[in-house]
């Protein structure tokens, strides 16, 4: 097989950089996993876009795997918010988004990086993408994500928001009978 031949960015170099050297660039199948989490999952890091056919051959030959895709402009410049958060789970609209992420069957995340005023660093599990945009997840701290990369500890999803997240609580009520 021959050598990496692809660009890094120092976003991707940073999740690499949080496992050690034997658990990054290792082949599977035709294609190299970024990451193996302690628990043997493939963590695929991607920074640029990538053809549904790309990411339906890495999930093939990664199997047991998640997704960390580089959310931070989208989320910076305003096309990706977040919407509301109520009991764990946040909603949120996306607008030009990577319609290609529909293809993915895996686990995938978004890294938003700093969340707000709160400078809080975090992933957007996203749990469903609809068709104009808007969806549903859980936010995952990078902190609760590197320590299940490196020690295999779960991923928690945030519970409650940091102050200064600016996102819209919502409160659900009891129905009343």
């Amino acid at each position: 097989m021959s050598s990496l031949s692809y660009s890094s960015t120092q976003w991707h170099d940073y999740w690499k950089s949080v496992v050690p050297a034997t658990h990054r660039e290792q082949w599977r199948g035709n294609h190299i996993a970024d990451v193996i989490a302690a628990d043997g999952c493939v963590v695929e890091i991607q920074h640029a876009s990538m053809s549904p056919t790309k990411i339906m051959g890495r999930e093939l030959d990664h199997g047991h795997m998640v997704w960390i895709w580089d959310g931070r402009s989208a989320y910076t410049s305003g096309a990706l918010s977040l919407t509301a958060f109520a009991d764990g789970v946040v909603r949120f609209r996306w607008k030009n988004q990577r319609r290609n992420l529909r293809t993915c069957r895996r686990p995938y995340f978004l890294d938003l990086w700093a969340l707000g005023e709160s400078g809080e660093r975090l992933l957007l599990k996203v749990d469903v993408l609809n068709e104009d945009g808007t969806g549903s997840g859980q936010l995952v701290t990078h902190h609760s994500m590197r320590l299940w990369m490196v020690c295999g500890l779960p991923r928690s999803p945030l519970a409650e928001l940091p102050e200064g997240s600016n996102i819209p609580l919502v409160m659900l009520t009891a129905a009343v009978a």
